[in-house]
């Protein structure tokens, strides 16, 4: 049996376990920016229609974060398996 296979099946359960929640996650983190971005747009004085480039940059933001989350943790956990350089 291989080092890090363990660790490597650790991390490709993580990825399709990620991506399988993402389009729920994605969904509630939207709708709880929208209601934020409904709310305070209530409250100020700007026009009143919703600009459609903030709600673009809104779900580009989630998504990309979401993704970086997840690069993140990988990052983490791949740090294990890279070895260590030795004294010689």
């Amino acid at each position: 049996m291989r080092e890090h296979t363990g660790i490597a099946l650790a991390i490709a359960g993580a990825v399709v376990t990620f991506m399988t929640m993402l389009a729920a996650v994605l969904v509630v983190l939207l709708w709880t920016a929208l209601t934020i971005y409904a709310i305070v747009k209530a409250i100020g004085s700007a026009p009143d229609s919703a600009s459609a480039t903030t709600v673009l940059l809104i779900v580009v933001g989630l998504v990309t974060a979401l993704t970086l989350t997840l690069a993140g943790a990988i990052t983490l956990v791949g740090r294990s398996m890279t070895p260590r350089r030795r004294r010689r």
